[in-house]
């Protein structure tokens, strides 16, 4: 990583959301240099500048998108259904774009070995916030699979949509607790 100034960091952070933006609209294959200088507002120069490479792009968007949601997650320990309904509500519905980012990039770490870390970080930090609720890791595991196919689901179909029916199906996930 280039040493940055507050303006470089600023400029930096800019392309970094440029990036998430960018996969939102057009996926991984729509993330070159140009596009993301384009959608940040900066010169084409600046994103070669801060980013050697496609990958250390994707790799420190990656990074930026999990490191959000392992706080939001980190938050959940010791909440109710309702506060953990809320998190995947906020994220699939008001930070959409952040949410298809991660599973975009997710879903890329499976063909680009430079993403496993970041992605593996998301994973560990969702089985953690389970296992509050469920210390049992081998039903844990089950359990995160289960609201990764959740919010799979409500990035996909808008469904459940509301907080009430998000609550609901993580106490059915759960085993109604």
């Amino acid at each position: 990583m280039v040493a940055t100034t507050p303006k470089g960091e600023a400029r930096r952070v800019a392309l970094l959301d440029a990036v998430i933006r960018v996969l939102e609209a057009g996926g991984p294959g729509a993330v070159t240099h140009r596009s993301v200088a384009a959608e940040a507002g900066v010169p084409a120069a600046a994103a070669t500048y801060y980013f050697a490479g496609i990958d250390d792009l994707l790799v420190s968007a990656l990074r930026r998108v999990t490191e959000h949601q392992v706080a939001l997650f980190a938050h959940l320990r010791g909440h109710s259904y309702a506060r953990f309904a809320a998190v995947l509500y906020d994220w699939t519905h008001i930070e959409r774009a952040s949410a298809i980012a991660q599973y975009e990039l997710l879903f890329l770490a499976m063909r680009r070995h430079t993403l496993r870390d970041a992605a593996d970080l998301w994973y560990q930090a969702l089985e953690e916030a389970i296992a509050v609720v469920q210390p049992d890791a081998r039903r844990g595991r089950v359990i995160a699979l289960a609201v990764d196919g959740l919010i799979l689901r409500m990035l996909w179909r808008g469904d459940p949509a509301t907080l009430p029916e998000i609550e609901a199906a993580l106490r059915d996930i759960v085993g109604g607790r």
